[in-house]
């Protein structure tokens, strides 16, 4: 079976220590949101603006709310992986964000 490589930790850590910058600069809605929430937001836009399958929003299990099954960051690939990087560089310097850290 071929497939393409999956993301390495470095790239992992390098998207991770982004959205930590964005968690600390940005604000959605009028509010500061915590890393996972970023990651959520930005990764549901990433694959937007890329074509990538997100999935659906669905009733919880009592029926009085609401949950969101997608795309999650632990089934990109190498090249996905890369292209979040970049998407990320892009979305920061749209909205003001200064990276820190070695990005």
């Amino acid at each position: 079976e071929i497939k393409e490589a999956n993301k390495n930790r470095e790239q992992e850590e390098k998207y991770h220590a982004m959205i930590g910058e964005i968690a600390k600069q940005a604000q959605h809605l009028g509010a500061k949101w915590d890393a996972e929430s970023w990651k959520r937001l930005l990764v549901d836009q990433f694959c937007r603006d890329s074509n990538i399958k997100t999935g659906v929003v669905i009733p919880n299990l009592s029926g009085d709310g609401i949950v969101q099954l997608g795309f999650q960051t632990r089934k990109f690939t190498k090249e996905q992986a890369s292209e979040f990087v970049e998407w990320l560089h892009a979305w920061g310097a749209e909205h003001g964000v200064t990276y820190e850290v070695n990005a």
